[in-house]
């Protein structure tokens, strides 16, 4: 979940596309900041990532997300009215947000010199001193359980759900899955403290700096945000991947009249040495929209899909490879069925040249729009550093995918995916 504080800096600063480099360093108190340097624009942008802070490393289930989303709920200093209102007056955005590894706070300001020090002030605030205030908790608790209420009315959402258990079974990737309504009541402003203070620190906080400011100043600016924090974060390490794979679950949905189908497996980490070939291999299966087997076969040839997709997602324990479709609630096993030999195909073969230089074409021509404004780039640039990528890993990026080849794609595929082992969730499937 995302929560936005305020959005008033100006839509139109987006930057053109152009080269970038990345450098990176360790500050005295052992954060990591990763910077590029734009001046184009008088705007920086600047993403903070505690390593660690995500669902993986909670105490009480729910805790990372409900920390996350009250972080810019008041601070010791301001109350949640007082912060909107000076982030307004200041023209700053400011947001937070908590995934399955990791917790992030997003800053972006003009690089007018008072501008950005009142908001580097502010958001100090926010990611060190919170306040956690109890009557704010009991209001996003209530807005939370509305939230999943809504969503389990979803029937792509329940299939995601359901996919992810089967994959992980009592794993912490999959503890977002099992949140329930009772999970979510029982946390308390105290278990949103201790995660914070246990997880929010400069050890292990990851800051990357896009914009208009020089490195002096982006090494100023990774103080200020973390002025306050605790020096040393005390992390769960991340157990290994259970073996919980060949299941199959079928969820009943009488409302809608068509069936969802989503199958997968647990398959990529960070920094994968088959990812080239992995990457290229998805968009050719299901990841190129239109051009893509899945779809040619599914939709195209038989009718049976309007739309359909396979996705990489690394993690650091092995993230999912998942192929999701939407049907008629009779054409439920068919469907699968196809997409099945599609995959099994595909694997058995590999793809042919013609797919290969079009799906190459695709991805190296789209990818300099990964650069195009300093948001997408300081996203990146965190990527570099929470991840410890290569500096010229994106310099590299296109070299890497434009190498890859039919036959390491074929023996890549083969080596790292059994069809028969993926899980299977329907939900909605015709009985009779």
């Amino acid at each position: 979940m995302n929560k936005i504080l305020i959005l008033p800096l100006a839509a139109a600063l987006a930057a053109p596309t152009y080269a970038v480099t990345f450098q990176r360093w360790q500050t005295a108190d052992g954060a990591t900041v990763t910077y590029a340097e734009r001046r184009e624009l008088p705007i920086v942008h600047m993403e903070i990532v505690f390593k660690g802070a995500g669902q993986t490393g909670e105490s009480v289930k729910g805790a990372a997300a409900m920390t996350a989303d009250m972080l810019t709920s008041g601070s010791e200093q301001y109350s949640e009215e007082e912060l909107y209102d000076r982030s307004n007056r200041l023209g700053i955005t400011i947001g937070s947000s908590a995934g399955t590894e990791n917790a992030s706070v997003s800053f972006a300001s003009l690089s007018r010199r008072d501008t950005l020090s009142d908001g580097l002030k502010l958001a100090n605030q926010i990611i060190a001193h919170p306040k956690f205030d109890e009557k704010i908790l009991e209001r996003e608790k209530t807005q939370a359980v509305t939230a999943l209420r809504q969503s389990l009315s979803n029937p792509s959402f329940l299939a995601s759900r359901a996919l992810t258990i089967l994959n992980y079974g009592n794993h912490a990737y999959a503890d977002t899955a099992r949140l329930n309504e009772a999970d979510i009541a029982a946390v308390t402003s105290d278990a949103l403290k201790a995660h914070h203070r246990s997880t929010y620190a400069k050890n292990n906080a990851y800051v990357a700096i896009v914009g208009d400011v020089s490195r002096k100043e982006a090494d100023e600016m990774a103080a200020a945000v973390l002025d306050g924090l605790p020096a040393q974060a005390d992390i769960r390490p991340i157990a290994d991947i259970p073996q919980t794979d060949g299941r199959q679950q079928d969820i009943p949905f009488a409302d809608k009249e068509q069936a969802v189908v989503v199958m997968g497996l647990p398959l990529l980490v960070h920094k994968d040495p088959d990812r080239y070939a992995l990457t290229v291999g998805n968009y050719i299966l299901g990841g190129g929209g239109f051009d893509s087997r899945l779809m040619k076969t599914l939709r195209d040839e038989k009718g049976l899909v309007y739309g359909v997709s396979s996705s990489l997602s690394p993690l650091e324990k092995k993230g999912p490879f998942a192929v999701s479709f939407s049907t008629k609630k009779g054409s439920a096993a068919e469907a699968l069925a196809a997409a099945r030999s599609v995959l099994e195909n595909f694997i058995a073969q590999g793809p042919t040249e013609a797919e290969l230089k079009q799906a190459k074409d695709n991805i190296v021509g789209s990818f300099p729009m990964s650069f195009d404004t300093n948001a997408k780039t300081v996203g990146l640039a965190a990527a570099v550093g929470v991840r410890g990528l290569p500096l010229d890993y994106y310099d590299n990026y296109t070299r890497n995918i434009e190498a890859v080849t039919a036959e390491q794609i074929k023996e890549v595929w083969q080596r790292r995916l059994d069809p028969k082992k993926m899980n299977v969730v329907t939900v909605g499937k015709e009985t009779r």
